[in-house]
């Protein structure tokens, strides 16, 4: 417990204070223009709830304005993810037409599934449609039970296909992963606040405990739901993790490789202060190389150990449950009363929903910090219900 203590603590320092410290830091020794603009970000970490509704006002603000769209810079990302992605694109494809099923136990639906069918489908209705009745609660009541149904329908598809799932086999670290996801992705929008990259529309009228009540609750859909998408992939020979054994050998606890996450972690918690127009992919990168690395000092066991045995599959199964998930989230997003809208430096344009189209790259490196968090909790709830 002690140990699990200070790895909070640590964790907190870095993730939290680096980039407050460079922002004042960079307040204190610039001048003019530059330390207005400290300021002005200073003032976005503090208030409380964020008045994204009023920065969204001021296009000028705003980074696909500041920062219109680049072909180079739309064409390198591009390349990029499709470079780091193809090998396990490649296993998959050759998993996957081995067979079309794994070994399995074969199960009825659950009547948690049905229930979680009910639920996804009144919610939708709900959160798309504008009710005079239901207005009062078209922000605050349609977000959360859209997603609980979801969670409970691919958790009864787990059950269906394997006959296990996290929800039955694991009831309550899967509980546990709810509150911890409202903390998980309060940070991601504290992140948010020197870069702002998304801000919210439709909530001028909510306090800031409404808010941070209203928003707690939804935040806490999260890690459940990527890790039951991801539980419900490795159901298939395609997300097995026999394919994805034989790959690259990286073992992240040599010196060499804290190193490499160490600079990794500093360039992106320093430059989403200094140069948010250009560092702005590492917020989705560096917490997991702070996580990866503090876990590394501290001696205790990482998600990505299995890097060192050459197999990835956690990595890519997880990875491409965040982007299902994130292809929900925007979907979902579009129509709601309450929803975000994003403004991408160099890359805002072919928009899916609101998300420009190379931000779903986003939800890639983001699985494995959804992975890693919830290996935290519970391992067995990364590694796969049926390996219980």
């Amino acid at each position: 417990m002690g140990k699990r203590i200070l790895h909070y603590a640590i964790l907190a320092a870095l993730l939290v204070g680096v980039p407050l410290a460079c922002c004042l830091l960079g307040e204190y020794a610039s001048e003019g223009a530059s330390r207005a603009s400290y300021h002005e970000i200073l003032e976005g970490v503090k208030n409380f709830p964020p008045r994204t509704e009023d920065f969204g006002f001021h296009t000028e603000k705003l980074w696909n304005y500041r920062c219109p769209f680049n072909w180079w810079a739309f064409l390198g990302m591009v390349f990029f993810t499709v470079l780091c992605m193809k090998p396990f694109v490649k296993r998959a494809w050759r998993a996957g037409r081995v067979a079309l099923l794994r070994d399995r136990t074969p199960a009825r639906f659950p009547w948690f599934g049905w229930l979680g069918v009910v639920i996804l489908g009144v919610s939708w209705w709900l959160s798309w449609h504008r009710y005079d009745w239901f207005r009062p609660c078209q922000v605050h009541c349609s977000y959360f039970p859209l997603w609980t149904g979801f969670i409970l329908v691919m958790n009864g598809l787990c059950v269906k296909r394997s006959g296990h799932s996290p929800l039955t086999d694991h009831f309550w670290p899967y509980l546990a992963t709810f509150p911890a996801s409202s903390l998980f992705w309060w940070f991601f929008e504290y992140l948010n606040r020197y870069v702002w990259n998304w801000y919210y529309l439709g909530i001028a009228d909510l306090g800031a405990f409404e808010y941070s009540f209203y928003a707690t609750i939804c935040f806490a859909s999260v890690l459940p739901g990527v890790c039951a998408v991801a539980a419900w992939l490795h159901t298939f020979p395609a997300f097995a993790d026999e394919a994805y054994d034989g790959m690259a050998r990286v073992n992240l606890r040599r010196p060499g490789w804290c190193v490499f996450l160490g600079v990794v972690s500093a360039i992106g918690l320093t430059g989403i202060v200094f140069f948010p127009q250009y560092a702005y992919p590492f917020l989705w990168i560096s917490p997991l190389a702070v996580f990866i690395l503090v876990q590394n000092l501290l001696k205790e066991p990482s998600v990505l150990d299995s890097f060192a045995k050459g197999n990835w599959a956690v990595f890519f199964r997880f990875s491409l449950a965040a982007l299902i998930c994130g292809f929900c989230w925007e979907t979902w997003n579009y129509y709601a009363a309450a929803k975000w809208v994003y403004a991408v430096p160099w890359v805002h344009r072919f928009q899916i929903w609101e998300m420009p189209l190379i931000g779903f790259g986003g939800y890639l490196p983001f699985g494995v910090e959804c992975a890693a968090v919830t290996a935290w909790i519970y391992p067995k709830l990364v590694m796969g219900s049926s390996d219980s």
